[in-house]
């Protein structure tokens, strides 16, 4: 008998070791980053629905609603089955759950992933065919050109580029929190309420994962790592009236040399735009693909 039941605070521990065990690849390494990600917003806590077996936790899906393009849209952050109990419907029953519970804030439609600011993966992975297989089956569809690509660098092949002294003339330095109100300004105005919520994830981290160009007062760029999840570098920009003086290139290594400085061989670049200035700057080659999926929630009757 499976119970389907809302996940409360006390339910944290016994989630994470479900996500740790259950998540594919080293999507479950990061605890902080998971807790963050589905306890980190009080607003998201009517998304978060669990699957008990004769009182063993044995599935968790996760959620939020954000209002994009004028609509309210709810994502799945997360749906994990433990190990043994897989195949058995208790997939399905967690994602209807949250369906419900999406369609009960409002919520016109349910995409998997992308659910920026705080997500885990840009959308389902075109490699996890049997992730892609099982929303296909539950109704959910591709909008279009939705495909965002990942980028994969190998810090240790790659170091001399990596750790490449910055031009004379750029001002860099880690970001600091006094400084994150008029940061979080600057990010505001420039770049947008996703990118500045996201960068924030950087306070969190220690050292703080976030670098910016700073130039008579004025902010000129900034980049970011583990914002949400270790191991993924992002966001970063640079303004206009920056660009050409190699600050972009010269952000990106100050993080990527991080990486560098505390062991680690290999980093993600989510979410790519101008994939050759990342080739060309610290050789990152393609890797993953992810396709938004998504399925409209209005016309269909609850638990459909």
């Amino acid at each position: 008998m499976i119970t389907v039941l809302p996940a409360a605070a006390d339910d944290r521990t016994r989630v994470l070791d479900l996500l740790r065990a259950g998540l594919a690849r080293d999507a479950g390494d990061d605890g902080a980053g998971l807790e963050k990600l589905l306890w980190g917003d009080p607003d998201d806590h009517g998304l978060a629905i669990l699957a008990e077996r004769d009182g063993e936790l044995v599935g968790a899906a996760f959620g939020s609603v954000a209002e994009r393009d004028g609509a309210l849209r709810a994502y799945v952050k997360v749906v994990a089955v433990a190990d043994g109990h897989r195949r058995s419907g208790i997939g399905r029953l967690l994602l209807s759950a949250l369906e419900d519970a999406a369609r009960a804030r409002g919520a016109t439609d349910l995409q998997a992933g992308g659910s920026a600011p705080a997500y885990w993966w840009p959308g389902v992975d075109t490699a996890d065919h049997e992730a892609t297989a099982f929303f296909l089956a539950c109704g959910y569809e591709p909008p279009g050109d939705s495909v965002a690509t990942n980028l994969d660098v190998d810090l240790v092949a790659h170091r001399d580029l990596i750790t490449e002294p910055p031009p004379p003339k750029v001002p860099m330095r880690r970001l600091t929190p006094e400084e994150w109100p008029a940061f979080e300004a600057w990010m505001m105005q420039t770049w947008g309420e996703t990118w500045a919520a996201e960068a924030g994830g950087a306070l969190r981290r220690r050292p703080v994962s976030c670098f910016v160009t700073v130039e008579d007062g004025v902010y000129l760029g900034f980049a970011a790592y583990d914002t949400n999840r270790a191991g993924w570098f992002g966001p970063m920009g640079s303004s206009p009236t920056a660009r050409g003086r190699g600050v972009g290139s010269a952000l990106l290594r100050a993080c990527l040399s991080d990486y560098l400085a505390a062991g680690r061989t290999t980093c993600e670049i989510a979410w790519v735009g101008p994939v050759d200035f990342y080739a060309r700057t610290v050789g990152a080659e393609l890797g993953r693909t992810f396709v938004a999926l998504r399925k409209p929630l209005t016309g269909i009757p609850a638990s459909a």
